[in-house]
């Protein structure tokens, strides 16, 4: 197979190349939350130079040379610095600094993968990962985001890591030695504000933490202020080829503050021979909603495309070049509407999926509602020398009646082999992603080449990450898991998170979430599997968030997972949600029919009506469906208490009762406004006029 290498060049005003680690020691300002300088060389205390008297409980450690006067060192036994649990001005920007000097690498065995250096568990974290690279958190509401960096942190050197947060910029980066590693753009809908976890500030590891740090830590600083070492913020421009529209996007992150540097963006492409095939300059509002390029009639081959930036100030730049391998796909197997929906052999297909479906289970799976199953281990033809659950997945899903997924150790052989199979529904590009596109787009590009029959399927569940590896697919998802060992969820992460990835491909592929059917602790407090019930969502739980993900722009739903007692290792339990809890199976399954009864709606093209909830803890969906003249809008209330909805149908001329497709009873519109009131977690599908 051909194999060609895109490249993205993002150029910044800053020149990184003279970005350097700080020279001196931090001293505390009026930003300053907490500062510990390490320099005691004597006795279990962390002194706070900040002023705030933020001390910390020092166990497991020796003193030893630091970057700066002493530094604490940690060989393989436990210790940690333990600080406050309370920081009062941890808002909507920071950045956590130290230096770090490892005396060996974590080692990434499961269940201790990461190395912990020092954060606030729940708001913000550095770690370390294999083979080196950054590993960070940040929590933002409810929000969680979990990056990986790319810059190799060497052994016994003394280097200097951060974490920034810039909210009002919507910025997250990662910076080593001072020089830019990585820049994130917040998710769109995202909360700004840092959770105020109340768990304590900690440096080398939380109690019961991962993988210890070996090495020293010293001039732990923590501000509320977004340090960019000299760097400025990008301004990150996407581009995607919609293959199925034969058409380009280019996209911009919208920005959160201050004026657009960008006035006018300018795309150029090339063809293998330097023929220009589109130049097309678009202002900057248009790209920040995501421009759709036409590109009729693109043929297949080599390309070169150039997104230029005319600035405010009057200079240009280049913001984006990218070498692209373009394979036109047949329609005729599956194919992918305008409208981002499903067609299967021509007809319109809603996926209703479960992740991890044995072949023996197959009959249960299509009884209960599904039509669409993961496998839990390769893809493979039959015959396959190596037996495994994989082999002749997708012959035997077409002997119920299944849509099948190509994953796992996909090559060329497989892909030739499934092209054109009417029973594969996509191929699985990646799951969860970290790092540059360049990897993920060579993969597209070069299965799409082999096998463009099939659409091409990418997950990714780090909402700041959502922008960076949209482009890398045909079909965009993403997993929110709201339900956790508490009695009351946050059901509206599943809306942040749909929100963010419809956002990152500006609507313009189908979005697919995948959603929760249980959670169970991997590995109890003492350290043995999980051997109690797992946390189920009830019913109403589950029916809600299928419906909101539906009301957020979902154009498949999929649930994680049906079957995972494989993973049951001594260390990890899994759950046969069919087998072991057939109570919540059954109720399960009447969710599922209830939405499958109604595959006309989900597929149905998008209205023209833009509705708008008057209140914020209200999910309504802002692009209803059009069915026989009548529009369907979903309604959804997120919340354990029932709430009263106020719903704004601007133009609309319909009166009366608005009757609910779900079998519930009618809103009443009045003067342009649907007016209701929804029980704890309830959902709705008002049909209007028609």
């Amino acid at each position: 197979m051909h194999r060609l290498m895109p490249l993205v060049a993002f150029l910044t005003v800053a020149s990184l190349a003279q970005a350097q680690p700080p020279a001196s020691a931090p001293v505390s300002g009026p930003n300053t939350l907490l500062l510990w300088h390490l320099d005691e060389g004597q006795g279990d205390q962390a002194k706070d130079a900040s002023g705030h008297a933020r001390n910390g409980k020092i166990t497991g450690a020796t003193w030893a040379e630091g970057r700066f006067g002493q530094a604490l060192r940690w060989a393989e036994d436990s210790g940690t610095v333990v600080g406050p649990t309370d920081l009062p001005d941890l808002k909507d920007a920071f950045t956590l600094s130290m230096w770090v000097k490892l005396d060996k690498l974590p080692t990434g065995k499961i269940p201790f993968w990461t190395a912990d250096v020092g954060g606030k568990l729940g708001s913000m974290m550095i770690t370390i990962r294999p083979p080196g690279l950054l590993y960070v958190g940040l929590q933002l509401g409810g929000q969680p985001n979990h990056l990986m960096g790319q810059t190799q942190i060497e052994l016994n050197q003394w280097t200097h890591l951060a974490l920034t947060y810039d909210g009002a910029a919507g910025k997250i980066g990662l910076f080593v030695n001072g020089k830019l590693d990585t820049e994130y753009d917040v998710a769109t809908g995202s909360p700004l504000e840092v959770n105020p976890s109340k768990t304590p500030f900690f440096v080398r590891s939380y109690n019961g933490g991962d993988e210890k740090l070996i090495g020293l830590i010293d001039e732990v600083c923590l501000t509320n202020i977004a340090e960019t070492y000299g760097h400025r913020w990008r301004s990150n421009v996407y581009l995607h080829l919609l293959r199925y529209q034969s058409a380009f996007l280019v996209g911009a992150a919208k920005r959160r503050s201050g004026p657009d540097p960008v006035r006018e963006y300018q795309l150029l492409v090339k063809d293998a021979r330097g023929k220009t095939v589109v130049d097309r300059k678009l202002k900057s509002p248009e790209v920040g909603e995501g421009a759709l390029v036409p590109a009729p009639g693109l043929k297949a081959g080599e390309y070169l495309a150039t997104i230029i930036g005319h600035r405010t100030d009057g200079a240009t730049e280049t913001m984006l070049e990218r070498k692209i391998n373009y394979t036109p796909p047949v329609k005729s197997v599956v194919n992918l509407t305008d409208q981002n929906v499903c067609l299967v052999q021509g007809k319109p297909f809603f996926p209703i999926g479960a992740y991890h479906v044995r072949q023996e289970d197959f009959a249960t799976v299509k009884a209960g509602g599904f039509n669409t199953v993961f496998s839990f281990t390769t893809t493979l033809p039959p015959g396959a020398p190596k037996p495994s659950d994989g082999v002749g997945y997708i012959e035997k899903c077409a002997e119920h009646g299944l849509m099948g997924i190509g994953l796992g150790g996909v090559n060329e052989a497989i892909l030739t082999h499934y092209r054109s199979n009417p029973n594969l529904l996509f191929w699985y590009i990646a799951d969860e992603p970290s790092g540059p596109i360049d990897p993920l787009m060579t993969r597209y590009e070069t299965w799409a080449a082999v096998d463009p029959t099939h659409p091409y399927f990418l997950l990714q569940n780090k909402p700041a990450e959502f922008m960076r590896h949209a482009a890398a697919c045909d079909i965009y998802a993403t997993d929110p898991y709201p339900i956790r060992f508490d009695a009351q969820a946050d059901l509206t992460h599943v809306a942040r998170y749909t929100e963010g990835a419809v956002a990152a491909v500006f609507d313009r592929k189908p979005v697919w979430v995948a959603l929760q059917c249980y959670t169970v602790k991997a590995v109890s407090e003492a350290g043995k599997p999980s051997d109690g019930k797992p946390r189920l969502p009830t019913q109403a739980e589950l029916r809600c968030m299928s419906y909101m993900a539906l009301a957020c722009g979902a154009r498949g739903l999929l649930y994680y997972a049906f079957d995972d007692t494989y993973y049951n290792n001594g260390s990890i339990r899994g759950v046969n949600i069919g087998k072991e809890y057939p109570e919540f199976w059954s109720q399960m399954t009447q969710v599922l029919k209830e939405i499958g009864a109604q595959e006309k709606v989900w597929v149905a093209p998008y209205a023209t009506l833009r509705p708008v909830a008057d209140a914020p803890d209200i999910i309504v969906q802002k692009r209803p469906f059009a069915v026989g003249g009548a529009t369907y809008v979903l309604v959804v209330n997120p919340k354990y208490e029932a709430r009263d909805v106020r719903v704004k149908l601007p133009s609309c001329k319909a009166k009366g009762a608005a009757a609910d497709a779900l079998g519930g009873k009618p809103g009443q519109i009045q003067s342009a406004v649907l007016t209701d009131r929804l029980e704890a977690l309830e959902s709705k599908c008002y049909m209007i006029g028609g």
